[in-house]
């Protein structure tokens, strides 16, 4: 046990498993393949995408979950073993910061939602449409700016299954990725590298700003940070919950470090206009600041604080907004089946079904969340910070899992930026989630990211959950049994 707490070992496997990650990226560099020629589809690892199963796909699969399953286990070590291999924040810092350096060189290998935000920002920054109301293909097609963006290397990046759809985020993405892609200049190449370069950015904030509300606590700057899940979803596919979960823990700088509530309003707001699940944590800050006083008070201030939200909310949506189908793009995501429940109802017992348990689902929710925020607000007993977010922390993960029809990987680092407040068996189940949403990526290594394959992605995230549990509990049970003797 001694060796496997030294400091250079474990750190030099985890680095290890994480070149290895990165190893077809640069081959495919040093082959001076173009980054238009980047197949983003579970291919680029090893294999091509088809449906045939063949040695070199079989090889592929094995590759990716061996790799990543040995990543995970330095992961889970480091943090085991955190005071012992990292004496300061510095530390800390440093090594995620390393390690961070080399996921940046991966090229983006199971999502195309990166040259979406591209070619959306493109749109924007270039041809000056809205991409709220113009889609890149409306684009392309449109005459007077055809000859110029049939040859946009950019656009023509466009996944072909985002080509029709205009931007199902909140306001502030499409404007961040309007900045991006001026700055990139129309080169493909270089726009991958600044969009890369402002999640490594952001990443490392939020790192910092996690260390900072956890009080300095170096465990969790290190469960977020190391995290083998957000490191490949953040930095390596580039996606935009990086965005709203730096928002979000300004928000609760703000709020913790500061004990200012109106500046934490306002950057929730911001977060929710990326993505609007950031609301959610809104009421549970209010009714704690409020907490002292009676609850006349607290419902006034609250609707009060509530006019700034919307307020700013508004504010973001009028860079964009023409009519209210701004607001459609919620709909849009929400009316498609992936990874998720819902799309085995949908594919084994019919669409109408899945439709009907949806919506019987989502008003589940709205009523268990009103539930716990009508109890606080009018609870005259104390209430506690910790306990608050504990609450959140649940409601967030059963609207994760039990109302999104669309459910991807990466919507699990929403749960994040809440840990230091949760309870050492939470955080576990929280790195167990995040852990076999990316394991359970070897079926579309196998096969393709087909559309049906999603419910067997679904199936194998809930059977390698429940297995990580029983572990874990077993090996609770056996330290409870070796404690209990040494007594």
């Amino acid at each position: 046990m001694e060796k496997i707490k030294n400091k250079k070992v474990l750190l030099t496997v985890y680095i290890v498993f994480a070149i290895a990650f990165i190893l077809p990226s640069l081959i495919y560099i040093i082959k001076g393949r173009g980054i238009i020629n980047l197949n983003c589809d579970f291919s680029f690892f090893f294999a091509n995408p088809t449906k045939v199963l063949s040695t070199q796909k079989i090889i592929s699969t094995i590759a990716y979950v061996t790799i990543f399953t040995g990543l995970s286990i330095a992961y889970y070590l480091i943090i085991k073993y955190n005071k012992t291999i990292f004496t300061s924040g510095e530390q800390v810092a440093k090594f995620i910061l390393i390690i961070s350096t080399i996921f940046f060189m991966m090229l983006p290998f199971t999502s195309t939602d990166i040259f979406y935000y591209m070619a959306t920002g493109r749109s924007e920054a270039k041809y000056g449409v809205n991409p709220y109301y113009t889609s890149v293909a409306q684009l392309m097609q449109n005459e007077e700016y055809k000859e110029d963006a049939s040859t946009d290397e950019i656009l023509k990046k466009m996944p072909q299954v985002w080509k029709k759809t205009t931007i199902v985020y909140g306001p502030v993405w499409p404007l961040i990725c309007k900045i991006l892609s001026m700055i990139s200049m129309g080169n493909l190449s270089f726009s991958l590298f600044i969009y890369k370069l402002f999640n490594l950015t952001l990443h490392l904030l939020n790192c910092y700003l996690i260390y900072k509300i956890s009080n300095k606590k170096k465990i969790f700057a290190l469960i977020y940070g190391l995290n083998p899940m957000v490191l490949l979803e953040g930095i390596v596919n580039v996606h935009n919950d990086m965005l709203s979960i730096f928002f979000i823990l300004v928000a609760l700088f703000f709020f913790i470090k500061k004990k200012k509530i109106v500046p934490a309003i306002i950057f929730l707001s911001v977060a929710t206009a990326v993505k609007y699940y950031a609301i959610l944590l809104v009421p549970f800050l209010v009714i704690y600041y409020y907490r002292k006083e009676k609850i006349s008070k607290r419902i006034l201030y609250s609707l009060g604080l509530a006019i700034i939200f919307v307020a700013v909310l508004i504010v973001c949506y009028l860079f964009y907004m023409q009519d209210l189908d701004v607001l459609k793009g919620i709909a849009v995501q929400q009316g498609k089946y992936a990874g998720s429940i819902f799309l085995i109802m949908f594919l084994n017992i019919s669409p109408k079904f899945a439709n009907l348990a949806t919506k019987g689902f989502t008003l589940a929710f709205i009523v268990i969340y009103l539930y716990n925020i009508i109890k606080l607000l009018f609870t005259k007993k104390e209430i506690s910070l910790t306990k608050n977010m504990r609450i959140y922390n649940s409601l967030l993960i059963l609207f994760i899992f039990g109302t999104i029809t669309n459910l991807h990987s990466w919507y699990i680092m929403w749960i994040l930026p809440t840990i230091p407040w949760q309870t050492s068996k939470t955080i576990k189940n929280i790195i167990n989630i995040t852990t076999a949403s990316q394991i359970a990526y070897w079926i579309f290594f196998l096969f393709s990211e087909a559309y049906t394959y999603s419910q067997y992605y679904w199936l194998t995230m809930m059977f390698v959950i429940l297995f990580m549990c029983i572990i874990g509990s077993i090996k609770s049970k056996k330290k409870e049994g070796l404690e209990c003797k040494n007594q």
